[in-house]
């Protein structure tokens, strides 16, 4: 089995970079598509069709809120190496979005949905077109804040995808190789999944579903109709689905778009400190998860703050850390200048420290 190739592909542009051994290549093009099992506990029931369970209950409260987004633009002209020529090219493609706030006409997509558009156009499940501003964009996360005029919208409520397990099912809707909006449904299989290298932050919703062109910035909502994650990426041999594929927790999207719409941009916190992994049998021992601080850059918020090599922080701002990773997205999603609460082990001796984060010049580590 040859290195595969991670792929970031957008409709407005594609870049690649070699890595590892994976199966295959992380594809950003996604939608879900393996049956639900009939009966399933939970699935609502129409009596009026003979008791068969069905999602259309659901589906009809929430895809009004799942809109089709088309992008024109330019992007550089690259050799075969990558290398840019300087020449630009015009450039049109399509994805999805989802509208979560009806009164002020945000939708939340992906990044590189809209990255290179100079146009914008948000076609909703009614078939009306509306031209749309771009709030903010954040590649890190792949998540991007689009503005569309406020009238007669449908939003799709916040789920918490915190509470979801493995084995949960859910439902993708979206908007696969411009055929308009589809339906499709799958189970959660993996949560957490990070260190794939699709994006800086990572902290994945991982499905066993088929995913497709276009199904990007779509919507993955359970059973209860609510969001839980917004689509974003796939695993598979050139780009191909083989069940594995990916989304941005709505937590995560929705920490970015409130500083999107409040600030325009994100300015995201740093601690400086170099994390690593807690040994597996003082995981054991501490009766928990969470992340080992190995050391303090100098001059850092951490080092102002008191933090010191070998504490074990497992706990940020009363959320519980399941590994270094988590805390890293954790501090991520928070904006320079913010104070946030430590909960940590130092030698053995429970401890809480409230600090502001700084900024990447002062903390590059994390």
């Amino acid at each position: 089995m040859g290195n595969s190739l991670i792929e970031r592909s957008s409709p407005l542009g594609r870049r690649s970079v070699a890595k590892g051994r994976l199966a295959g290549a992380i594809g950003i093009l996604f939608v879900l598509a393996s049956p639900l099992v009939a009966g399933a506990a939970g699935l609502p029931i129409d009596e009026a069709r003979g008791g068969i369970p069905t999602l259309a209950p659901i589906l009809e409260q929430s895809a009004p809120g799942v809109v089709n987004i088309a992008v024109s633009g330019t992007a550089q002209v690259r050799t075969r190496n990558g290398e840019a020529t300087g020449q630009q090219r015009r450039v049109q493609g399509a994805g999805s979005g989802v509208i979560v706030d009806a009164a002020n006409g945000y939708v939340l997509t992906n990044h590189h949905v809209i990255e290179n558009a100079t146009t914008i156009t948000v076609t909703l499940s009614d078939g009306r077109a509306l031209e749309a501003k771009l709030v903010g964009s954040d590649q890190a996360t792949d998540i991007a804040v689009l503005k569309i005029p406020s009238e007669h919208l449908t939003a799709v409520p916040f789920g918490e995808p915190d509470k979801m397990k493995v084995g949960d099912f859910v439902i993708a809707i979206g908007n696969p190789f411009g055929l308009g909006q589809t339906v499709t449904s799958g189970i959660v299989s993996a949560l957490g999944r990070g260190g794939l290298n699709i994006e800086g932050y990572e902290d994945f919703i991982q499905t066993d579903a088929s995913i497709n062109p276009g199904n990007s910035g779509g919507a993955l909502i359970d059973l209860r109709g609510r969001l839980i994650g917004i689509n974003s990426a796939i695993l598979g041999p050139s780009g191909g689905n083989v069940g594995i594929g990916f989304a941005v927790p709505v937590d995560m999207a929705r920490a970015v778009m409130d500083q999107l719409v409040k600030y325009g941009d994100i300015k995201r916190g740093i601690l400086g400190v170099e994390l690593g992994e807690i040994p597996v049998d003082q995981v054991a021992k501490i009766g928990s998860p969470g992340a080992l601080i190995r050391s303090i850059v100098a001059g850092s918020a951490a080092e102002k703050a008191g933090l010191t090599a070998n504490d074990i922080v497992v706990g940020f701002n009363g959320a519980g850390i399941r590994s270094a990773n988590d805390l890293r997205n954790k501090v991520g999603l928070v904006r320079v200048g913010n104070t946030v609460t430590l909960s940590l082990l130092r030698n053995g001796r429970a401890q809480t420290i409230e600090m502001k984060v700084g900024d990447a010049p002062t903390a590059p580590k994390l």
